[in-house]
């Protein structure tokens, strides 16, 4: 949702503070900037203090700086909120993927890829919210004189709204989805007694009922092997001698468990998950997994936030320029296109395609819809090969948000995650300046920049080696 709705207000914000083309990919930016250190931050604390506090906490912090950001009264400053708004946003998601694939049994795990539904409900939502609000206050269409204190205040409103709706669900999240630390994290922590309370607890809450002593339970290390997938058992098997010795060196022995809540612990214990992802069981995943993400975004961002600009400038032949109703309604149909896209991604997943498939034909189709909106001659194909890409890229982003998670083992799940958005975040932050340079140079660049990006990641879906589906 926030993603889109400073998408949808870019032209806007730009017109109040009259910010050149160049420099107003900054704010995008400054939203990515934050989202990077967010991801990085909450993904490192999740694995070593717990997914419990982030769940809450993420959506607090993004709620209390969206609604900072509504009355900034310059383009700093609104950049500065947005920065800190990413921080909570970009530290929802590998807190909420990894809390939640670790509460779902193995056949299961398909769900992670459907609730990134949720993520196109909120694009569409944004973009519903931009076409009632937008049009009507904004600086008038013809060009004549504005008064932009009082004329162009849509954007501001947007960023209200979208700060209430957080607020909402920060509110269900505290009193309705209180969710308790997954047994998962417990058990790599070593933590039993809590462990038994939660496993407890969700079998009452299931209509059941278990008795489970300590002595049931794996210790540390062995619970990293017993919540390993099948794939992940037959990885170890291919791999015993290096793995085994690599895990000796890099995992924290239950000696130091008492000592877990010290600051100096959880810097080490983050720089060993660090160092566990690139120990050779995991280098080549974790390098092709980190690509993926950045040249995804890298893809995504720049078309993303390219196209509201693009449309509002959009001229064919023999056809009016339109008007601000009818490009956030095109925007509004770009959105919902996207909604299908996970929905079909997690049927498409437990089919003979499995998560690479899948991968595969979203990225390579989204540059082919891409290019193809390049060399578009109507407004009819500008709506259809828009809706495509919305759809193929939705879907890919759907896949590698549930393959992600899954593939990496408990101990460093939220690590992997965390350091993959944050690289994707990365890409954020440099795509939206260098797509406001470049499309002072050629409107089209950004286009190809692209089709190249979503090439790639094709490319680096059909390299990588474990396949997730049982």
């Amino acid at each position: 949702m926030w993603l889109q709705t400073i998408a949808i207000i870019l032209p806007r914000v730009q017109d109040h503070f009259d910010v050149p083309d160049k420099w107003i990919g900054t704010l995008s930016s400054s939203l990515f900037a934050g989202m990077t250190v967010g991801a990085f931050f909450w993904g490192s604390y999740s694995d070593t203090k717990g997914r419990k506090l982030p769940y809450t906490m993420t959506l607090a912090i993004t709620s209390l700086f969206g609604l900072l950001s509504s009355f900034a009264f310059n383009f700093t400053s609104l950049c500065f909120t947005l920065f800190f708004l990413g921080f909570g946003v970009g530290g929802n998601m590998p807190t909420d993927g990894a809390l939640y694939l670790e509460f779902l049994p193995q056949e299961y795990h398909y769900l992670l890829t459907f609730m990134s539904v949720f993520f196109s409900f909120g694009a569409v939502l944004a973009s519903i919210v931009g076409y009632l609000i937008l049009p009507d206050f904004s600086c008038p269409e013809d060009g004549s004189a504005c008064d932009v204190g009082t004329q162009n205040n849509g954007w501001r409103i947007m960023l209200f709204t979208a700060s209430c709706l957080t607020i909402l669900m920060l509110i269900l999240r505290s009193v309705w989805l209180k969710l308790p630390e997954t047994p998962k994290f417990l058990m790599s922590q070593d933590r039993a007694n809590e462990t038994i309370i939660v496993l407890q607890d969700i079998a009452k809450i299931n209509g059941g009922h278990v008795q489970i002593s300590r002595s049931e339970l794996p210790t540390r290390r062995e619970s990293t092997i017993v919540f390993k997938t099948s794939d992940d058992i037959e990885r170890d098997d291919e791999e015993e001698e290096d793995d085994g010795n690599e895990m000796n060196k890099i995992l924290p022995s239950s000696d130091n468990n008492n000592n877990n809540n010290d600051d100096d612990d959880k810097k080490e214990d983050e720089i060993k998950a660090i160092k566990l992802l690139l120990s050779p069981k995991w280098r080549l995943t974790t390098l092709l997994i980190w690509s993926i993400w950045t040249f995804t975004s890298i893809a995504y961002t720049m078309f993303n936030v390219f196209l509201p600009k693009f449309l509002e400038t959009l001229g064919f032949e023999g056809e009016a320029v339109p008007t601000r109703r009818q490009v956030y309604w095109d925007y509004m149909i770009y959105s919902f296109a996207g909604v299908p896209g996970s929905v079909i991604a997690s049927y498409l997943i437990e089919t003979r395609l499995g998560r690479k498939g899948t991968m595969s034909i979203s990225a390579f189709g989204s540059a082919i819809a891409l290019f193809l909106f390049s060399i578009i001659n109507t407004r009819v194909t500008m709506v259809l090969s828009s809706s495509s890409v919305s759809f193929l890229a939705t879907l890919l982003y759907a896949v590698i948000y549930g393959y992600t998670p899954e593939v990496f083992d408990t101990t460093v799940r939220g690590t992997a995650v965390g350091t993959s958005s944050g690289l994707g975040r990365i890409a954020g932050i440099i795509s939206p300046i260098v797509t406001g340079i470049l499309l002072t140079i050629n409107t089209s660049l950004p286009l190809y920049i692209s089709v190249i990006g979503f090439t790639i990641v094709g490319l680096c879906v059909m390299l990588l080696p474990y396949e997730t589906r049982k």
